[in-house]
């Protein structure tokens, strides 16, 4: 019993990590699972076995072929198809929020909202629309959309995977589709027509009003004839500056604004265009030689090249500080702003921890071939300057989809396994070159899979000890002569809480033993508890933390929690009201 307390203790602390969100989730299960390994309750020769897990390896397998569609230039076709539906804010809805939902019924959820995130915010531009009504319903429908296959999810994944363990056979592809097409119409229809209602328009975000305002900053410096400066480096100079203060360009003879190269000598009369902070432009000028220049306008960011980027979930930057995205992407971007939630930050960015759907204002100082390559090494995605995409070959397109529906029709006519499939196809990818060798391993969401992979033999601590044993003995007790339609009610419902604070894939690790466990004491099959368990884990819909599909949208759409549990509420009731009948239709 003893033991039993410790280990609910330790729990009980995780969840409480995870949702404070000071450090990566990953990093916490790790954490967690080497106090397991130290007190005894995990062997240390099962410690790492999770990342053997077919559960494991199937979600990094599926990251893969998600980030090879893109790569193909899928991203482009997408985009060019769905201008043509974007003649009303009522039909681009209906049209976006229906393509979320079938495109991450097949490739991760999260790639899904990632490809489709800048392609609506460019429409939304276009349009003159407010992306506001928008970005929820497409975070909300690539949720959706993801419980309707075995692939569109982590959790479906994971709960497969404990059916096998239990009953010796794990779920086919479309097993989920019985309760998670119908959740996903009919959620998405009340997204399209009711629920973007309830969300309060914000400010239009874009290039011409941005997140982070930097204008005041900017500041026009003029290089005087006794200042050290003269025939001194650009590169040199930067070296020098503060973390907090920036060299961005240069005002040239015809008075245009231009970049400003690091091999370029610097000499009398020059002017500069520098990001500092206004308390400190005093003491640059007296340290550097430099004057005030008066006779030009503030300088606009956009004359620089300025991007705002989101961190993606999968980005090195997570758990980061500024040195490390300097020593990342070199001299060719520049970090001159933050916006966390609401909070804009402008100064001090080298004490910042970078945190998943930080957006980060970024003056590019390097060549254009370059700067796409430079942000998908550091694992950022711009939200409104994409002139860096270039034109695909259609034949690439072709192969990628054939490889993909060849590998997707061996597991749905059950030829071979998931595994065995998804790896073909990634073999395939690489053989057609849309993966390369040197950055595969970058396309793979590494904490996810970490997250699992400790969280694995969390899990099986958690049956071998009895608690998940106690728990659904004390819940079958309470419940005596209670339809188990009700049971199974509760575990979605207490697992849909649960997935609302914490990682989904960690949810379903947590809740799909103890549903397994409450089936067997009750004598009931126990597919309608585990699917209860994947339905439940894919309803993260009432802040942005829950589900990082929630979190990417919160920057480029300007929302407050609030705006979340506005739609999401009534939204997870309705998924209760439509999903249980469902599951006890087909399953029970």
């Amino acid at each position: 019993m003893f033991d039993q307390f410790i280990i609910l203790g330790l729990l009980t602390l995780m969840v409480f990590l995870f949702v404070w969100g000071k450090w990566r989730y990953d990093a916490i299960s790790l954490g967690i699972l080497s106090i397991f390994v130290l007190l005894g309750y995990v062997q240390p020769e099962k410690a790492f076995s999770g990342f053997s897990h077919p559960a494991v390896i199937t979600v990094a397998l599926v990251l893969l072929i998600s980030k090879g569609l893109e790569k193909s230039g899928f991203i482009s076709i997408v985009g060019r198809k769905l201008q043509t539906y974007a003649t009303s804010e009522t039909q681009f809805m209906i049209s976006i929020t229906f393509f979320a939902a079938i495109l991450s019924s097949f490739m991760n959820n999260i790639g899904a909202m990632a490809m489709l995130l800048p392609i609506t915010l460019g429409i939304c531009q276009k349009m003159n629309w407010n992306p506001s009504k928008f970005l929820i319903p497409l975070s909300f429908a690539s949720i959706l959309g993801g419980m309707n296959t075995k692939i569109g999810t982590p959790p479906n994944i994971i709960i497969s995977e404990f059916r096998n363990d239990f009953a010796g056979k794990d779920f086919a592809f479309f097993d989920f589709s019985f309760a998670g097409v119908p959740v996903s119409i009919l959620g998405i229809l009340f997204i399209a027509i009711i629920g973007w209602r309830l969300i309060k328009t914000r400010p239009i975000n874009s290039q011409n009003n941005p997140l982070i305002e930097l204008e005041d900053y900017l500041v026009e410096m003029v290089i005087t004839k006794n200042s050290q400066l003269i025939d001194k480096r650009a590169l040199d100079f930067r070296q020098e500056l503060d973390t907090d203060t920036a060299l961005i360009g240069q005002i040239n003879e015809n008075g245009k604004k231009i970049e400003i190269h690091g091999n370029q000598k610097l000499f009398e009369g020059q002017i500069l265009i520098m990001k500092i902070n206004p308390d400190m432009v005093a003491d640059i000028q007296q340290e550097f030689g430099l004057d005030i220049d008066s006779e030009n306008d503030l300088t606009s960011l956009e004359d620089l090249g300025g991007i705002e980027a989101i961190i993606v979930p999968k980005s090195r930057l997570i758990g980061r500080k500024y040195q490390y995205f300097k020593r990342l992407v070199g001299r060719e971007l520049s970090l001159l702003g933050l916006w966390r939630r609401g909070l804009k930050f402008r100064f001090r960015l080298s004490n910042e921890i970078f945190k998943v759907g930080d957006v980060l204002l970024i003056a590019n100082r390097g060549e254009k071939n370059t700067i796409a390559e430079k942000l998908e090494l550091a694992g950022l995605m711009p939200l409104w300057q994409r002139e860096f995409d270039v034109a695909r070959d259609s034949t690439k397109i072709f192969l990628a989809f054939f490889i993909f529906i060849s590998c997707l029709l061996l597991v749905i006519f059950n030829f071979v396994p998931i595994v065995i499939a998804f790896l073909i196809c990634v073999i395939g990818y690489v053989g057609s070159k849309l993966l390369t060798g040197e950055g595969i391993y970058r396309h793979i969401d590494w904490p996810v899979v970490i997250l699992l992979a400790a969280m694995i033999p969390i899990g099986n601590t958690l049956i071998s000890y009895g608690i998940t044993d106690s728990v659904s003995s004390y819940m079958a007790t309470l419940s005596y002569n209670v339809d188990y339609v009700w049971l199974v009610a509760l575990i979605m419902i207490i697992t849909m809480f649960l997935s609302d604070i914490i990682n989904n894939a960690a949810t379903a690790v947590i809740m799909a033993p103890l549903a397994v466990s409450l089936a067997e004491k009750i004598n009931q099959p126990i597919e309608p508890f585990l699917m209860s368990v994947a339905i439940g884990a894919s309803c993260a819909f009432l802040s942005p933390i829950g589900h990082q599909c929630n979190t990417l949208v919160m920057a480029p759409g300007n929302y407050r929690f609030g705006d979340y549990w506005k739609v999401g509420l009534p939204l997870e009731i309705l998924i209760v009201v439509i999903s249980i009948p469902a599951i006890i239709f087909y399953w029970g």
